[in-house]
């Protein structure tokens, strides 16, 4: 759990005492005071635990349906002086014995004692305000009793605006809202405006209305350990043998160490004994894996805070660590390190997720893809010539990020009439890619805007650069016909080639502030509002598969090695499948 979550206050409820500590602060009783005499507190936890009892009665206001009142409560103290309700002159002459005085005689030793008579605009309107606050007050003492539960939507308990943000993040009920802050990580990424301050501040509500339970906790055996150590080099072996990519043989060890943590910790049993019983057993435990086995924490692997999980995978995540895990146990069986492969007798196959969004896509629209070239111009112009050429030649090729940022001049090359790009791939693949005449149009002006003529430039200066000069700028061009080898590390940090850390964040920022500025309605932003980069290739394919390119071209242009990859840009197109059975039977008639 995270740190704002250990030093929140104790949770509270609508008690009988809370209603007393709220009363006593509004009839002008200092905080402090109140805190500790009604809610058992100390005097450095004091103003936390009333904001804490101010927060829990809104709560319960809103969910009550008392209306806007409920904001009374967050009003501050009101003045002590303000707050003692005026005594008429007639009751204190009465009160003091003093018959036979003319009014004006009462008045004058009435303002002697006691100031002024007759209170002022302002302190009439402090005591109609404590006068309400005390009745909205006294109203919630019917509802003292029905605590919060897990069960409840945030609705009921959030203002309108923060639960629909909640709802939108996928937090329709106070137990998934407690769920994921108890996982910890950067749960409240889906939340717009939300950092790590208020997201505390949410969190210590959310554990005054339902607490919290234990923080769960995962440890890792020795035997889980020694299996996964015991096989680490077997499983560097495997990679090496199947992929160059770092980013994939990191995907690839996560999913076998995971499944051989759980073969011991929950099977007993070592590798060599696994049989299609665990495979089975293994399926069956990622369709609900514990909360135990779970955490955002970021702590090393099996340190205290780590878990094998992160969160509950999804149907694609549990095809994805089936498919790892049969590949390298089919390795193995190859290899002769094991005998046979135990997922060869198990079907694989899962269905599929009936609450998945079948209208889910990570393309751009065409309505959002007209937003960001509008916003382009706001950028400063080297920025904004880097992004438009990154709009234009992405979706002109679908190249995905890491080919763009190794892209040099020496790739682009003409052929048949046309232009090429050389691409060295995912999987050590060579390809060449169509670069359409869009894309070469602006990849010429972006040379341009860096001060370069493409045709003479270096073969090694980047296509895709940094903001600042490079140390070697780009046009110490070689003789003509003389090639340039790829250049290393540190010659792409010469030349300005950019990296992903700086491109992928820079990226996200310009989409938002795009959204922002647009006119596009609520639902259009939201599904566009977590793109990143990759979004651009799916925008290429998608765009293709709309315009009717044959699925062989796109699956070659995008160097896809399963063709069943490319053919789900094809299932998108619902327009075209619209209009060919309207066509068919819009107008047939009933008989």
């Amino acid at each position: 759990m995270s740190e704002s979550l250990v030093r929140s206050p104790a949770p509270l409820r609508l008690t009988r005492d809370v209603l007393a500590h709220l009363r006593s602060v509004a009839e002008g009783f200092p905080v402090a005071r109140s805190a500790r005499r009604y809610l058992d507190c100390s005097e450095e936890s004091a103003a936390a635990v009333h904001r804490a009892a101010v927060d829990i009665a809104a709560a319960v206001a809103r969910r009550a349906g008392l209306g806007p009142r409920w904001r009374l409560l967050r009003v501050p103290q009101l003045p002590a002086q303000a707050l003692a309700a005026p005594v008429s002159i007639e009751e204190w002459a009465e009160s003091k014995g003093y018959d036979g005085f003319s009014y004006e005689e009462l008045r004058e030793i009435y303002e002697a004692e006691n100031g002024p008579l007759g209170a002022d605009r302002k302190t009439k309107q402090i005591e109609r305000m404590r006068r309400a606050r005390m009745e909205l007050l006294q109203q919630l003492e019917a509802y003292a009793v029905e605590p919060p539960s897990i069960g409840d939507p945030v609705s009921a308990w959030f203002p309108e605006d923060l639960a629909a943000r909640l709802q939108r993040a996928g937090f329709h009920l106070l137990g998934e809202l407690r769920a994921a802050i108890v996982l910890g990580g950067r749960w409240w990424r889906g939340l717009p405006g939300y950092g790590p301050v208020k997201a505390g501040q949410l969190a210590a509500q959310v554990g005054a209305l339902v607490g919290w339970p234990p923080a769960p906790t995962w440890a890792a055996s020795q035997e889980a350990r020694g299996l996964v150590e015991g096989a680490h080099q077997l499983i560097e072996q495997w990679i090496a043998a199947r992929t160059e990519s770092e980013q994939t043989g990191r995907a690839y060890r996560r999913e076998v160490q995971r499944y051989l943590v759980w073969l011991v910790s929950e099977r007993r049993k070592a590798l060599a004994d696994a049989g299609p019983d665990d495979c089975a057993a293994y399926i069956a435990f990622l369709r609900a894996v514990p909360v135990e086995w779970m955490s955002r924490r970021n702590a090393a692997r099996f340190r205290e805070g780590w878990a094998p999980f992160a969160s509950q995978p999804s149907i694609k995540s549990q095809r994805y660590a089936l498919t790892v895990v049969n590949a390298f146990f089919a390795w193995l069986a190859r290899t002769g390190e094991l005998r046979r492969n135990p997922w060869d007798l198990v079907n694989l196959r899962l269905p599929d997720d009936p609450d998945e969004s079948l209208d889910s896509s990570r393309a751009f629209t065409p309505a959002a893809w007209t937003v960001l070239h509008d916003h382009v111009p706001q950028l400063p112009p080297a920025a904004a010539a880097r992004m438009r050429w990154l709009l234009e030649f992405a979706q002109g090729t679908g190249l995905r990020a890491a080919e763009l940022l190794l892209g040099r001049r020496a790739d682009i090359r003409a052929r048949d009439g046309g232009y090429w790009v050389r691409v060295h791939g995912k999987g050590a693949r060579n390809r060449f890619v169509v670069v359409p005449t869009s894309a070469m149009r602006a990849t010429r002006a972006y040379f341009s805007a860096r001060g370069l003529d493409f045709d003479h430039a270096h073969p090694n200066t980047p296509l895709l650069a940094r903001l600042d000069v490079p140390e070697l700028p780009g046009m110490d061009a070689r003789e003509p016909g003389q090639s340039a080898k790829r250049p290393d590390a540190e010659e792409r940090r010469q030349r300005g080639f950019l990296s992903y850390p700086t491109l992928a964040p820079a990226f996200k920022r310009f989409v938002r502030s795009a959204l922002r500025a647009s006119s596009l309605s609520h639902e259009e932003r939201e599904g566009v509002r977590q793109a990143s980069l990759h979004w651009l290739r799916h925008t290429h394919a998608t765009r293709a598969a709309e315009a009717e390119v044959p699925p062989d071209v796109l699956q070659a242009n995008l160097g896809q090695a399963d063709p069943r990859t490319t053919a789900g840009y094809y299932r998108a197109q619902e327009q075209r499948r619209m209009r060919q059975m309207e066509r068919a039977f819009g107008e047939a008639g009933g008989g």
